[in-house]
């Protein structure tokens, strides 16, 4: 794939590289859609049809990046793509065959809207190893925990509703959530997680919040700031939402790769009514969307209802193809060799972050997961610094789209989840060229000191 009409390079041949519209690519992806830069502007008879509620809903710009990394040459730092090759494929097509030697042809027609029972008792030992103890009917199986929050938001959110959110918050979460028009209320996080004095603070302040839907959280390895939630935080938050009776939701993607420090006990462990989200997409693949949601029964009883309305159940061919890979006890290999992977690729942005990049510049250092949050020097916008960036043939997600109110632009998000260590380092190098050069830029004109 390239952007832009293709032209004749010195050989005669057409170049896509040479071929980039970069202007198209920055209105892209402004407009959350790099995927797809058109050549012509396309009225849209149909606009006077939509639900108000399309207008707040913007497309990811974290899928929107996912085009970029097509182009020629470029280091991808933007997206969260786990690393599937490390699995052994063999495995694999041995699983898939098991499943249909055992369950022939149940395995290609409609299951349970809950999910297929063989892999939910899977489901069940992963969560035992982390300390909370659930039955079949405590939860459902979902396509991956995205659409559990989707789930979610439908089961609760009236337009103006209240939630509160982390800021940065996951932008996936925020996606699912905009189209059902809550009134989003972000509490700031530092190093140690959710600053939970300032969600207390911000209660006792506005007596409104006490009424809010729910409290969104991704304590472990947050998805953009790679910081986990200290123990103390996770009592105290608990604490909070049983005195004020409001409902907590734990999305725990990242929980099973920690390569450094000590587990921390899950939010649910500490309470039953709190309503947890899992994903088999980062321990094993996310291209089977296999995910699941623990909440109390009648939250549940209203999820499961909106799950048959949106996609009946889930694949019961992926469910018993990934049972059988269970089964054979080959999934923990897998999570162990990915948390050396990504211990040692973490490590080399670490490492070329503290080399390349300007004085001023600070990032998280994170024990598991997939993200790095860096901050730069204070006037840069990330938003306007990325078609720089790409044309650099590197790329990362700009600090704003994890926030609910258009700030976060001196920040951005860089992912050492899939390029290789070598890359990575030349990534970050590029990178750090590019925000030096914007830092003169800014100096030449007198615009920063």
């Amino acid at each position: 794939m390239f952007l832009g009409r293709s032209r004749k390079s010195s050989n005669g041949k057409d170049s896509p590289e040479e071929a980039v519209d970069w202007k198209a690519v920055e209105r892209r992806v402004a407009q959350g859609g790099l995927e797809s830069v058109p050549h012509e502007i396309h009225l849209d008879p149909w606009t006077h049809l939509y639900a108000s509620r399309m207008s707040n809903m913007k497309g990811s710009a974290i899928r929107a990046m996912m085009g970029s990394a097509a182009i020629p040459g470029m280091i991808a730092l933007a997206g969260g793509l786990p690393d599937t090759r490390p699995i052994e494929l063999d495995s694999v097509v041995d699983a898939t065959r098991a499943a249909m030697v055992a369950e022939g042809g149940w395995a290609l027609q409609y299951g349970p809207s809950e999910g297929h029972r063989g892999l939910k008792k899977h489901v069940i030992e992963l969560m035992a190893e982390e300390g909370v103890g659930i039955d079949y009917d405590d939860f459902i199986i979902t396509q991956g925990s995205q659409q559990a929050l989707d789930l979610i938001a439908r089961t609760f959110i009236d337009p103006s509703d209240i939630i509160i959110v982390e800021a940065p918050s996951y932008v996936g979460a925020l996606q699912a959530t905009s189209g059902y028009e809550p009134s989003y209320v972000a509490v700031p996080m530092d190093e140690q997680g959710l600053v939970v004095e300032e969600l207390e603070r911000q209660i006792l302040k506005r007596p409104k919040l006490g009424s809010a839907k729910f409290i969104y959280v991704v304590p472990n390895f947050h998805n953009p700031a790679g910081v986990t939630m200290a123990l103390e935080r996770r009592e105290r938050l608990v604490e909070l939402v049983r005195d004020y009776g409001l409902l907590l939701i734990e999305d725990n993607p990242y929980g099973k790769l920690r390569f450094e420090g000590e587990d921390i006990p899950l939010l649910r462990s500490m309470d039953e009514n709190i309503v947890y989200l899992g994903t088999f997409s980062k321990i094993f693949s996310p291209g089977l969307r296999l995910g699941w949601v623990i909440a109390p029964r009648p939250i549940l009883d209203k999820i499961v209802i909106g799950k048959q309305a949106a996609d009946l159940c889930s694949s019961n061919f992926a469910q018993m193809v990934l049972e059988h890979y269970f089964e054979r006890n080959l999934w923990q290999k897998n999570v162990e060799r990915l948390r050396n992977v990504y211990r040692s690729r973490r490590d080399a942005m670490l490492a070329a972050l503290e080399e390349h990049f300007p004085d001023g510049t600070t990032w998280t250092k994170p024990e598991g997961g997939f993200f790095v949050w860096a901050k730069i020097p204070e006037g840069i916008d990330t938003s306007e610094m990325l078609a720089e960036a790409i044309e650099n043939k590197v790329s990362y997600v700009p600090g704003s789209a994890f926030f609910t109110d258009g700030t976060g632009d001196d920040h951005m998000r860089l992912g050492f989840c899939y390029e290789s260590e070598e890359r990575i380092q030349e990534g970050i190098k590029r990178l750090g060229k590019v925000i030096k050069g914007k830092i003169a830029l800014a100096k030449s004109l007198g615009i920063k000191e």
